[in-house]
């Protein structure tokens, strides 16, 4: 007994003559002095900061956490987009496959536009020929001639775009609307003929804005271009 009293004296004496920055400085030397010794690093009071502060170890959950959150949040949107694009995939097909069986330009008015709706879910849509489309054959329906005005002047940059239209606008586009509204409208080029055109549109303003794109309907309009009952012209 008298010898374990003695070497624990001496343990004391030793231990309250280390410096703790001679400590400090052979840890740092030593970076792996714990990673053999788990016992000693089980028996070490580590503090977890104290009121106000955050722990490395808290702090590195709370990382992990939110890495985790974003994770989840970006597949939850190449879901979402995986999802609309095989949406939008399907509807296509549907489409090109009911304008292909199209024999005669008449038929395609109703076809485009009720495809547009059943198959796209759209509010409005609307398939026009302006008066010059009369070339294509004497059935072609064409509007009439203040609806067409105003499509002219809404389809004179020849190109598509998406937009806020006006009441009137909006009824020469679509006749069953008696609003303001947005839409996307496309021009129907034949050969580079201004011969029509594709819209779909929204009785909210902010439905087809800047940030929605107009490529299928651009891709619609070209199929109906090249459909050998528009492409092919009658005999002089």
């Amino acid at each position: 007994m008298t010898g374990d009293a003695s070497s624990n004296r001496n343990m004391a004496l030793a231990t309250a003559n280390l410096d703790p920055v001679e400590v400090e400085a052979f840890l740092k030397e030593h970076p792996n002095f714990f990673q053999n010794r788990p016992d000693l690093l089980t028996a070490m009071a580590l503090p977890h900061g104290g009121e106000g502060s955050v722990s490395l170890v808290e702090r590195q959950v709370a990382l992990l956490r939110e890495r985790n959150i974003e994770t989840r949040g970006r597949l939850a949107e190449l879901s979402h987009n995986a999802e609309t694009s095989e949406f939008l995939f399907q509807a296509s097909r549907r489409m090109v496959i009911a304008l292909l069986q199209c024999r005669e330009v008449a038929a395609l008015e109703k076809t485009v536009e009720t495809g547009l709706i059943d198959c796209f879910g759209v509010e409005y849509a609307a398939h026009i020929w302006l008066a010059e489309a009369e070339q294509l054959g004497p059935d072609v329906p064409v509007c009439d001639a203040s609806r067409g005005a105003i499509l002219e002047g809404l389809l004179r940059r020849k190109r598509a775009y998406c937009g806020v239209f006006r009441g009137d606008e909006m009824t020469a586009l679509f006749p069953a609307c008696r609003s303001e509204g947005s839409a996307a409208i496309a021009p129907l080029l034949v050969e580079g003929q201004l011969l029509g055109a594709l819209a779909v549109g929204s009785s909210d303003v902010h439905r087809y804005d800047n940030l929605v794109g107009t490529l299928f309907l651009e891709h619609l309009a070209e199929v109906i271009a090249h459909l050998p009952c528009v492409g092919a012209r009658p005999a002089a």
